[in-house]
């Protein structure tokens, strides 16, 4: 993971849990399947919502962006560990459980994390993560096409399986699920992007940022706009891996 993106979320950390909606809702799929184990790792904890909530002796919540661990601890997460996905501060074979709840999408190739996961869980242990899938942001495709808003991309059910399926994983399910968030207005949508780190792509077309592209955002997003306000439609995928 970059600094880049630990800065952008370390920008977004005081803030997060008010645009934190889809994270929650995300995150209680993900506690529903999680076993009862000695010490669970929880990967991007943010502010700590899914480490709270694991069935464990023992969790550490682990992020990259020290702002996050720190909201975290004032919220009462235990074991607080600032360090990257990619490169885990912890022995081999040494947890029982990894979560990750939004998190897994931001270590690229992901081909690259799978099998560093593996090796730090005992055998028999569980892995849960969610993650976006492809066709996730509908609403947001055309911008992205015409160059007004930048999308990150994710990958598909096949080629998730097939990473799974060479990282060392003995068995795994994908159990796909919806959710759409919904906002009052396009200000506020754009600020649950910049929370929830989408921002830090966007960032790339800050020079096309002014009142034509305000107003172009606008004109589009509105025509989506529902009795509960403007949707946003989230293409999620809960993963169960055992090592």
């Amino acid at each position: 993971m970059s600094e880049a993106v630990a800065e952008c979320f370390g920008r977004a950390a005081a803030g997060y849990d008010q645009h934190a909606t889809l994270q929650r809702r995300a995150a209680e799929r993900l506690l529903q399947q999680a076993r009862p184990a000695a010490q669970w790792l929880d990967l991007g904890t943010g502010t700590g919502y899914v480490a709270r909530g694991l069935p464990a002796q023992q969790v550490l919540a682990l992020d990259l962006a020290l702002p996050m661990l720190q909201q975290a601890q004032c919220l009462g997460t235990p074991n607080p560990v600032c360090g990257d996905i990619t490169a885990l501060p912890v022995q081999a074979s040494s947890v029982d459980g990894i979560a990750a709840n939004l998190s897994l999408q931001w270590c690229r190739p992901l081909s690259e994390t799978l099998p560093k996961l593996a090796k730090v869980i005992r055998p028999g242990g569980q892995l849960l993560a969610t993650l976006p899938l492809a066709h996730t942001f509908p609403e947001l495709q055309p911008l992205a096409q015409q160059g007004v808003l930048a999308c990150n991309r994710f990958a598909d059910e096949a080629g998730l399986s097939q990473v799974l399926s060479q990282s060392g994983w003995a068995e795994w399910q994908l159990t796909p699920f919806t959710e759409v968030v919904h906002f009052a207005d396009v200000r506020t949508l754009l600020a649950h992007f910049k929370a929830t780190g989408a921002h830090h792509s966007a960032q790339r077309q800050a020079g096309l940022r002014g009142r034509a592209w305000w107003r172009r955002l606008n004109d589009h997003l509105n025509q989506h706009r529902q009795a509960q306000g403007i949707p946003l439609t989230w293409q999620l995928v809960l993963v169960e891996a055992t090592r």
